[in-house]
């Protein structure tokens, strides 16, 4: 193998194992969002279940493939929206994150499709129940 080959073998490794510490980091936010979820409760639910569904939704997603340096940006995005606790953090996140998005507009749609996402996900553990 060739030192070129090897740097660049070595470059893509790094790349997809910090995009798996940002989808590990998404995951710890999908998770503190949802343990005190009502609708999980009442359904009895688990959020981690849940929250392992939605983290896979969303990186189905993700642009490009695993190392694509995009995928870090993506991550970091859909974490820092599921943080957000204020109007004034929202607004903030859309300035941060537009030129990512496209637009506000597509940032609003992001954050949409979190929402989505954890429906979808919570619908598939009541039928995995049998409910």
């Amino acid at each position: 193998m060739s030192k070129k080959t090897f740097l660049v073998l070595l470059v893509l490794l790094l790349s997809a194992c910090e995009a798996q510490q940002q989808a590990m980091g998404l995951r710890e936010a999908v998770l503190a969002k949802l343990q005190d979820d009502p609708d999980l409760k009442d359904y009895k639910l688990d959020p981690a279940k849940v929250a392992d569904c939605v983290v896979r939704a969303i990186s189905d997603d993700a642009p490009g493939i695993p190392g694509d340096p995009r995928r870090d940006t993506y991550f970091k995005a859909y974490t820092h929206m599921l943080s957000v606790k204020t109007p004034t953090e929202a607004e903030q996140t859309l300035e941060q994150y537009k030129e990512f998005f496209g637009s506000q507009q597509g940032v609003r749609e992001a954050a949409l499709k979190v929402t989505d996402h954890i429906m979808t996900c919570m619908g598939e553990a009541i039928e995995e129940r049998g409910e």
